[in-house]
């Protein structure tokens, strides 16, 4: 595109290249304007103004004005839609949810794919989510669907492939949300007795911090303050930054890690976070049977740290939580309230 010579309609209008795209300058009564041809292709541009050069010999000034070559948006059916533009264009989604959701946009599209997008209406999508119901799918199962619709015609209709929203009328069920598997304080340290070195410090990053494993995994040297006793979360999972004080236990792991080597700022605290294996063969070397994984500790991080007396308000900020009720999912008080944060 820097290469390419500039173009004169007439004496009308004259076209230029500007980054990877045509734009032309033209006069009409209101004086100079400018405006993009929307387009890489030179002889598209051209045509283009033409066009223009064209309304201004006619003097229609209206016209000019609404001449637009964007592309007028076509629904097709709904599985046309999710394939060609939702998931390239509009999707806004993580690729982990992308994977995850993969199998159930299969599923959606199987059973709404011909349609049209219009043609989808909350009754269908309630007739079609009572029979899941019916076979047995769970309620937090149905409402990922639900959500996933939602998303689809969210898009939809920010892009004007269709006016309406059926997905919107549709409410999601009330979930039973199961109690996460906690250790308690005796089954904590006999775990960490049976990681080896590089999981354990892991371990108690996400013990003593509640940090997500995505969030330790991105940790740098510069955000570990050692003289404040804090670290701070720069890119969290809520698109917020926030600040977790140190415990004494955890700031003596970090110190020795240290010095055992001098880091770059920039460097990363912990190379890897996947210790999901070296975490089970621990667990069964423990006797400890609960379901654990990386992500548990900040289940135990809350729940030690309202046992501890900490106000939910002041977890919920240096734990990220988004909401009091999200906060609630993952902190629960048990019937022992001796526990408190090292």
């Amino acid at each position: 595109m820097k290469d390419a010579a500039a173009f004169d309609i007439e004496g009308l209008v004259k076209g230029y290249p500007r980054g990877t795209a045509w734009h032309c300058t033209f006069y009409t009564p209101a004086g100079r304007q400018r405006k993009k041809l929307g387009t890489k292709n030179k002889r598209q541009a051209e045509r283009r103004a033409r066009e223009i050069a064209d309304l201004i010999q006619r003097e229609d000034w209206d016209a000019l004005s609404k001449l637009d070559w964007k592309p007028t948006a076509k629904a097709g059916t709904f599985a046309i839609f999710v394939r060609d533009e939702f998931l390239p264009k509009y999707c806004t989604w993580s690729e982990r949810t992308r994977k995850g959701e993969e199998a159930r946009l299969r599923i959606l599209c199987g059973e709404f794919g011909a349609l049209s997008l219009s043609g989808v209406t909350a009754s269908s999508i309630k007739s079609w989510l009572a029979k899941r119901d019916a076979e047995g799918l769970s309620a937090a199962s149905q409402n990922r669907y639900l959500a996933a619709m939602k998303s689809i015609y969210k898009a939809a209709m920010t892009y004007g492939f269709c006016k309406t929203n059926p997905a919107s009328g549709v409410t999601m069920q009330k979930e039973e949300v199961k109690a996460k598997d906690v250790l308690d304080d005796d089954e904590f340290e006999r775990l960490l007795v049976e990681l080896p070195d590089y999981s354990r410090r892991i371990v108690l990053a996400a013990a003593e911090t509640g940090m997500r494993s995505s969030e330790i995994r991105r940790l740098k040297w510069e955000d570990v303050d050692m003289v404040a006793g804090e670290l701070r979360v720069a890119v969290a999972k809520n698109k917020e930054f926030r600040v977790v004080p140190l415990t004494q236990r955890l700031l003596a792991i970090l110190e020795d890690m240290k010095l055992e080597a001098t880091p770059h700022p920039t460097a990363p605290v912990f190379e890897g976070v996947e210790i999901k294996k070296g975490l089970a063969a621990a667990l069964k070397r423990a006797g400890i049977e609960k379901h654990i994984s990386l992500h548990s500790f900040r289940h135990q991080f809350a729940t030690r740290a309202l046992e501890a007396g900490v106000s939910s308000f002041h977890l919920q900020a240096i734990g990220g939580w988004k909401s009091p009720v999200m906060l609630q999912r993952y902190g629960k008080v048990r019937v022992s309230e001796s526990c408190r944060l090292r």
